[in-house]
């Protein structure tokens, strides 16, 4: 499928010297989703040290995450080899200060039915590099309930997807292809001709599964080049390889 890029966005690690330490938390935004309602685990930051610290950083959602992520209802995911590359960037937490970083768990977890779920979520070790960021890992309860969510739930997002700044369109593209419903279909279909979100499409198409979106998805396996991520995951949709969901 060709080697992935992904921007710096998102918390890695905190390097840590003698009387500097980041104390780190995870949280829900509420107890209880609208069904098909985004819905993201924070992680908040805080320097309690004396001194500034340096996080470097990549986007949460990718497979460089500093962030290990379960769901009950999980499943085994196939193995499904590829090649990866990270570009991360840094950032100087001051002492007292905070950083808040979250993640989409509808965009690799299945949440689409009412019910009960908790979420485990720890710091990946390999990414702490000896520093003194402390961070227990956290199981987190929450409800997804059987009324579906509101057109008001999505309208910021549409509205962030004109943000003057890449990461904002990123996220909220992100976002609207986990979970836009198929009345937003006008707007997701847009991502197959936006060069900075085309990447999102195939995910897009994919949940909407209407004739129009997979019409588009195999119009984007057409006009887009092979070894590209997103024409690579347009087919794999199309063929139903076990693979098309590894983000």
């Amino acid at each position: 499928m060709g080697i992935r890029f992904l921007f710096a966005a998102c918390l890695i690690c905190s390097s840590g010297i003698a009387q500097s330490q980041v104390d780190g938390e995870f949280y829900l935004e509420k107890p209880a989703y609208a069904l098909g309602e985004p819905i993201f685990v924070y992680f908040r930051a805080t320097n309690t040290g004396t001194k500034a610290e340096k996080l470097y950083s990549v986007d949460p959602n990718s497979d460089c995450s500093a962030f290990h992520i379960s769901v009950s209802n999980d499943r085994p995911r196939p193995s499904c080899p590829r090649g990866i590359s990270c570009l991360s960037s840094s950032i100087i937490l001051q002492p007292s200060q905070k950083h808040i970083e979250r993640i989409l768990l509808n965009l690799t977890h299945k949440l689409d039915s009412p019910g009960e779920y908790s979420v485990t979520v720890e710091v990946a070790q390999k990414f702490a590099y000896g520093s003194k960021l402390l961070a227990a890992p956290s199981t987190l309860y929450f409800r997804v309930d059987q009324n579906a969510a509101d057109a008001k739930v999505f309208q910021p997002w549409i509205d962030q997807l004109r943000s003057g700044y890449l990461l904002k369109r990123i996220e909220a593209a992100r976002a609207l292809a986990s979970v836009a419903p198929p009345s937003l279909e006008e707007t997701l279909l847009t991502f197959a001709n936006d060069a900075e979100l085309r990447r999102f499409a195939p995910l897009a198409f994919h949940r909407l599964n209407t004739q129009r979106s997979m019409a588009a998805m195999a119009e984007l396996v057409r006009k887009t080049e092979p070894g590209t991520f997103e024409h690579w995951q347009a087919a794999a949709y199309l063929a139903n390889d076990r693979c098309a969901d590894d983000f």
